[in-house]
């Protein structure tokens, strides 16, 4: 079991150190190209077109865990938590009361369009790549593993972890509604979906119990693939990386502005609110069902410390231990993913003749929920610079973000937030694993 968790570890650190998303701080930029991704009601102001794959790169990596969690300085040198160094409540208490986490989304434009439709409207056509995942490990088994049924009892669950990759080719269309209320404008965007591949797994029964005479553990655990081969020799492959599986999804959007007079030079307010991802993916390809159900029970551990067969005995237990952990595959059955949908509501308020901002912004994704306040200024017409702290959620966040958008030709946006600014001689968090980074290149036309 031990291996398993070491497993997940080494994948949520891995996963830490490359993450590369989409900039919630180009919310509150009127003229931003890209931010109608996070609600569809917003317009740009100019025609553009990207340039394929560096158009928008976007991800967002988020976890409430870093090596502090795991990793305990001890004079000059460094523990891991299952070291005996380390004291039990030390390591109890920097874990978070929930379980620990990794949630990752990357997405990348092959190609995104849009231009004005008339006076009142804007239309958005793109083709997406997309890749989620989701790893929890449970918190129990971490306490069960250090200080034993002292900590927690002995049945839990054991984590979960899902896996989905699919293209999405999406058409928007944002339309202002003016003639109806002054300022308000609505937007909807309908996503056709491809799965490409898709694995889920979840342990819901985890029962050990541990005495000196007598260890016994019984593991239960089911999952579904598409996509992705395994066997129990050589593990998870994409070997069969397909297109065969369909779904839909819809954006919905609105945004209201009001022009005003008010203290400290207001000059406007803009409150505005989406759901995005509100649907999923059938996937039906090249399916497998996982399963793992195994016992384990040794009597006689004081038999081991004598002579004669006392090295074969312990081997067998290690055997046995490791069959433990054994999952076996067959033929799988359709199963339907849902997309992660995310909730974003803002509201921010345009100072100094609408050359600056400041925002608050909610926003809900993947099952956890952020606030975060954000200013900006534009100093020149065709330049946004801006500061955003998510002050509420699983980590605190600061970020920025720089965008350079010319009337034409060429432009460019750039956005950084980071959870922890401190990091091991491997970049690897010292806090939490949150951070982000967003770039993207775009070809401005029209007038």
């Amino acid at each position: 079991m031990k291996r398993i968790v070491w497993i997940i570890l080494l994948l949520m650190a891995s996963l830490g150190t490359d993450a590369s998303a989409q900039s919630r701080g180009s919310y509150f930029f009127g003229n931003s190209l890209l931010r109608s991704k996070l609600n569809p009601a917003f317009a740009p102001e100019s025609n553009y077109a990207s340039l394929p794959l560096v158009g928008s790169l976007s991800a967002d990596f988020a976890s409430n865990v870093g090596l502090k969690n795991f990793v305990f300085p001890e004079g000059d040198a460094n523990y891991l938590f299952l070291n005996d160094i380390v004291p039990a409540d030390t390591f109890l208490s920097e874990l978070p009361s929930r379980d620990p986490y990794l949630q990752e989304r990357v997405e990348s434009d092959l190609f995104n369009f849009g231009m004005k439709i008339g006076s009142y409207g804007y239309a958005t056509l793109s083709l997406s790549l997309v890749e989620s995942g989701n790893i929890t490990l449970s918190g129990d088994l971490l306490r069960f593993i250090k200080a034993g049924s002292s900590a927690v009892p002995g049945s839990f669950e054991g984590g979960s972890a899902e896996l989905a990759a699919y293209t999405a080719l999406s058409a928007g269309y944002a339309h202002d509604l003016s003639s109806l209320v002054e300022g308000l404008q609505a937007g909807l965007r309908i996503k056709l979906l491809s799965g490409l591949a898709a694995g889920r797994f979840s342990i819901d029964h985890l029962g050990m119990q541990l005495s000196p005479e007598r260890i016994s553990a019984g593991v239960h655990g089911s999952g579904s693939l598409s996509g992705i081969g395994y066997s129990p020799n050589e593990g998870f492959s994409l070997s069969r990386l397909g297109n065969c599986s369909i779904g839909m999804a819809a954006d919905i959007g609105v945004s209201y502005r009001r022009p005003m007079d008010g203290p400290w030079t207001v000059c406007g307010i803009e409150l505005s609110a989406s759901v995005c991802d509100l649907g999923g993916i059938r996937y039906s390809h090249d399916l497998s069902s996982l399963l793992l159900d195994n016992q384990f029970s040794f009597q006689g551990i004081g038999d081991l410390a004598g002579e004669g067969e006392s090295e074969g005995g312990f081997e067998q237990v290690i055997d046995d231990l490791t069959d433990l952990t054994k999952i076996t595959s067959s033929s799988g059955e359709p199963f339907y993913y849902p997309l992660p949908a995310s909730i974003h509501v803002g509201a921010s308020a345009q100072l100094w003749q609408g050359k600056a901002h400041a925002g608050l912004l909610y926003y809900h994704a993947v099952h956890r929920s952020n606030v975060m306040i954000a200013g900006g200024v534009s100093p020149l017409e065709w330049l946004n610079l801006g500061v955003n702290w998510t002050f509420i959620g699983p980590a605190n966040r600061l970020g920025f973000y720089a965008e350079f958008i010319p009337k034409k030709y060429i432009g460019l946006f750039l956005g950084m937030e980071r959870a922890s600014l401190r990091s091991n001689s491997n970049h690897i968090p010292i806090r939490n694993f949150t951070q982000s980074i967003a770039f993207g290149v775009n070809v401005l036309f029209g007038d």
